[in-house]
């Protein structure tokens, strides 16, 4: 945390920190986030001009708070979180522990979201925040449903620029990785006891090895996410799907990518069974990557944040990971920067926030946002 002096932040301490054990207290896995929604309802009311509560399809809806008239600039982050997961020595629905803050979703992205409604209440007390509007998504540790269904609303046109909230460790992301993931069925020939037989595990296994070794020759990151096959008592299976993730750099499209890699997965060597490779079926797109200009209109206003609040100037980078910008850049077509806290083991047990970083981030939302309400 370099730089960082509390004295600076313009946000009440006590009043973020409450607001963000609240938000770890509600149960909110992806796609079952209904009662965090009801609560957000229930707060932005108080503050917002209005609040919609937008039924989403398999989720529990999105919660939109808008700030005046003419929707102008957006601040976007998602409320659900992944399944509580691992063995935990803090309490997952929230515990304080000096300048941390443990509990499932402490880090991704409660405390983007705190931190947001935080930065909102604290400036709607000393100015207008006419053109701001605020979401709360769904199913964003799922397929994305929540900001797919809000940029297909027509919700969200006219919005000149978007700040999402992921943790980023204070880190201003102008970009961000596009995803594919590729399912893979190998079929062999299966036998029984000692007869001669192919098998599909073994053969799958060749490709998995084959496919950790692709990041050498192209830029981006290959994860193995399953191996399986049908449970069998005694037969050599026949059958294996193997499902692999791949993350790559801007600069790429889906389509080449997806080419690329199938056309390298089928190359691998001494392989002796049928190999079928599809992209995995969801119900939104895969997100593609996106970078915005070093000139970008957003990106100053983040600069112009940073340094108005802490007299420091914000390290840029490209999110090596989707998010919700990703559709907002491609989809929408809204410029999008992606900036959230510090903290730790994001998606396992004992996931951890610092408290100062959300401090810090609160008040340059908060300096951002009178900077936007600003430009108009």
């Amino acid at each position: 945390m370099e730089g960082y002096r509390e004295e600076n932040v313009k946000v009440d301490r006590s009043s973020l920190l409450t607001e963000l054990i609240n938000l770890i207290r509600i149960k909110s896995f992806f796609r079952r986030e209904a009662e965090i929604a009801s609560y957000l309802v229930d707060r932005l009311s108080r503050i917002a001009d209005r609040v919609e509560l937008i039924p989403v399809p398999e989720c529990g809806g999105n919660v939109l708070a808008s700030f005046g008239g003419e929707r102008k600039y957006l601040l976007l982050t998602h409320m659900d979180t992944i399944e509580l997961m691992g063995e935990w020595t803090k309490n997952p629905w929230g515990q304080i522990e000096d300048n941390v803050v443990y509990g499932l979703g402490a880090l991704d992205s409660k405390s983007s979201l705190a931190a947001m409604m935080e930065a909102i209440r604290s400036l709607r007390e000393k100015q207008s925040l006419d053109g701001i509007l605020f979401a709360a998504v769904c199913d964003g540790e799922g397929f994305s449903r929540g900001t797919y269904h809000l940029i297909k609303s027509g919700k969200l046109n006219g919005i000149k620029g978007a700040i999402v909230g992921e943790p980023t460790s204070l880190k201003v992301m102008k970009g961000a990785y596009g995803r594919i993931v590729l399912d893979v069925e190998v079929k062999s020939k299966p036998g029984v006891g000692v007869e001669a037989f192919t098998n599909a595990i073994v053969e799958a296994s060749k490709i998995v090895l084959h496919a950790t070794r692709y990041p050498e020759i192209s830029p981006g990151t290959i994860a193995p996410l399953s191996i399986k096959s049908p449970e069998l008592i005694m037969d050599h299976p026949g059958i294996c799907l193997l499902r692999i993730d791949h993350h790559y750099p801007p600069g790429e499209t889906e389509d080449e990518v997806r080419k690329k890699l199938t056309s390298y997965l089928q190359r691998t060597d001494g392989l002796k069974a049928e190999v079928s490779i599809k992209p995995m079926k969801r119900p939104t797109p895969f997100m593609e990557p996106y970078l915005l200009e070093d000139n970008s209109d957003l990106l100053k206003v983040m600069r112009d944040s940073f340094v108005k609040s802490f007299n420091e100037e914000p390290i840029v980078d490209v999110h090596r990971s989707v998010s919700e910008a990703n559709y907002l850049s491609n989809i929408a077509k809204i410029p999008s920067v992606i900036i959230g806290p510090d903290g730790g083991n994001r998606h396992s047990s004992d996931e951890f926030v610092y408290v100062d970083s959300v401090l810090k981030l609160a008040g340059i939302l908060e300096t951002a946002l009178s900077i936007l309400v600003g430009k108009g």
